[in-house]
């Protein structure tokens, strides 16, 4: 894991014994993937058993957990538990998620400046390395958000409703959101003028600086960093998030004072960090007042997260960022480029997508042993190269082929989603057979690239519809599925 604590000996392994390194033995999980791409099958063969040897029994104190945190230290982090947790609930580990998202959510008080632990271990204590006292401790503050947003992305492939319900979850989403929010100074009106110094309670003796609320997810911003577009970002995703979580709990005025927030901060996005000369979002401020903007190398400033919160309305600056991404494609670190495979397949770079995944997975690649790694290509293949989106308020979920050419198909069974288990299959892009393999009838939403008045089902003709996704046109068609049922949609007549 980047973020956590590189100056203060992560590589550090438990030596306490007493508790056994129990793993599973058998897969939780009967999720399969093969293509006509040897290369993407067996890079999820990896990534599958890779990530699958991260996850624990519950015989720990913690209860049920997988390693979301450097190699061999024995953790979970909030960054990286809120990135691999979608790749996670794909591989079966439902209940894992939920325990570890309840671990933060029980951890927050005003003792700690309404922070959790920034990095919980097998002990289900704070892990040492990270943590002294409540007084004095890391913390990246764009983590409490980066948590609210994979909630309710958790909620929403799962339709568990815990994630709306759980009152410990709610008394997380609603302390982050205001005491938070207001306590740390990170409304639009306050963070340019914040003290970088807020709440340290532990000066000269501190081994974390004196600067504790680190506002931005770059490791550098321990130092001169006066703020982060990624913290800017996280906040307006949050405030999305929790309106709707809001709205889905049936509190429908205080979702839509929340919708309000959104608003505000994204005035804020476009206004400050959008540098109107330049044409291009700055990404640090420090505090010189000093700018950094599109950075890579070893202290890379994280424009990715614009798209990963999905915060940006206009195409011309999500391509731009993409193409920033792929020209300096060799130059990026794993936890960076980690992200990027499904940013590249949502936005047409298909092939480069393809050569994200492959390059993450290779032997060569010092770092591939990270579990954010393996866990985040799990997603990339489901979400990114098959098009898999499910949202549960409708009980529905998306496919929409990305294959790079018409001879070549790729194929997922045993997916997860909602209450059911699919099995999707897309020949190019002209062709996606789908089964509800298991479970209750779902709606599924059929997408093929490019405008067409007509496509087949089952090999007969029907009107479809249109729409713009990522600045593609694609035409599509909402058809139930009933337990066991297989279907076609196609562009040609079967």
């Amino acid at each position: 894991m980047l973020l956590a604590l590189p100056v203060l000996g992560c590589k550090q392994k438990s030596t306490d014994q007493n508790i056994k390194n129990e793993t599973y033995e058998n897969s939780p999980t009967d999720l399969t993937f093969d293509s006509s791409n040897e290369e993407l099958t067996n890079a999820f063969i990896w990534a599958k058993d890779k990530a699958l040897s991260y996850v624990h029994d519950g015989a720990d104190p913690v209860g049920l957990w997988y390693e979301a945190a450097l190699p061999n230290r024995e953790a979970f982090c909030m960054r990286d538990i809120s990135h691999q947790a979608i790749g996670a609930e794909i591989l079966g580990l439902s209940d894992h998620n939920y325990n570890m998202f309840l671990k933060f959510a029980q951890n927050i008080n005003a003792e700690k400046d309404y922070c959790s632990y920034w990095e919980i271990n097998r002990y289900d204590r704070p892990a040492p390395v990270d943590y002294e006292n409540d007084s004095d401790f890391w913390y990246n503050l764009p983590a409490n958000f980066d948590i609210i947003f994979n909630a309710h992305r958790l909620y929403n492939w799962t339709g568990n409703k815990a994630y709306l319900e759980n009152k410990e979850l709610q008394n997380f989403y609603s302390l982050s959101m205001n005491e938070y929010v207001d306590h740390w100074d990170l409304g639009h009106e306050e963070v340019l003028n914040r003290n970088r110094n807020l709440h340290v309670k532990v000066k000269d003796s501190s081994r974390f600086g004196n600067k504790r609320g680190i506002p931005t997810y770059n490791e550098g911003g321990r130092g001169d960093t006066q703020l982060g577009i990624d913290m800017t970002a996280s906040l307006i995703a949050a405030y999305k998030a929790y309106a709707e979580l809001l709205r889905l709990q049936g509190n429908l005025g205080e979702g839509d004072h929340f919708k309000s927030k959104v608003e505000d901060e994204l005035q804020f996005l476009h206004d400050f960090w959008w540098d109107k000369e330049r044409k291009e979002f700055r990404s640090i401020l420090y505090d010189s007042g000093q700018f950094d903007y599109f950075m890579v190398g070893d202290n890379q400033a994280f424009l990715h997260y614009l798209l990963y919160f999905d915060v940006l309305i206009n195409q011309d600056n999500i391509t731009d960022i993409i193409d920033a991404y792929a020209q300096n494609f060799d130059r990026l670190i794993v936890e960076l480029k980690s992200y990027l495979p499904i940013l590249f397949y949502e936005n047409g770079r298909w092939a480069l997508a393809n050569r994200t995944i492959i390059d993450l997975c290779s032997v060569e690649n010092k770092r591939r042993d990270y579990p954010e790694n393996s866990f985040t290509i799990i997603e990339h293949l489901t979400r990114g190269l098959m098009g898999i989106n499910v949202e549960a308020e409708t009980n529905t979920f998306t496919t929409s082929p990305r294959i790079e050419s018409e001879e070549e198909w790729a194929e997922m069974k045993y997916i997860p989603v909602l209450s059911n288990k699919i099995a999707v299959k897309h020949h190019g892009t002209t062709k996606t057979v789908t089964t509800n393999l298991q479970g209750r009838s779902i709606d599924w939403v059929a997408e093929i690239p490019g405008e067409h008045e007509f496509l087949y089902l089952n090999g007969k003709k029907i009107k479809c519809h249109q729409k713009n996704v990522n600045g593609r046109t694609v035409s599509y068609y909402k058809v139930t599925l009933e337990e066991s049922d297989a279907m076609v949609v196609s562009v040609h007549t079967q």
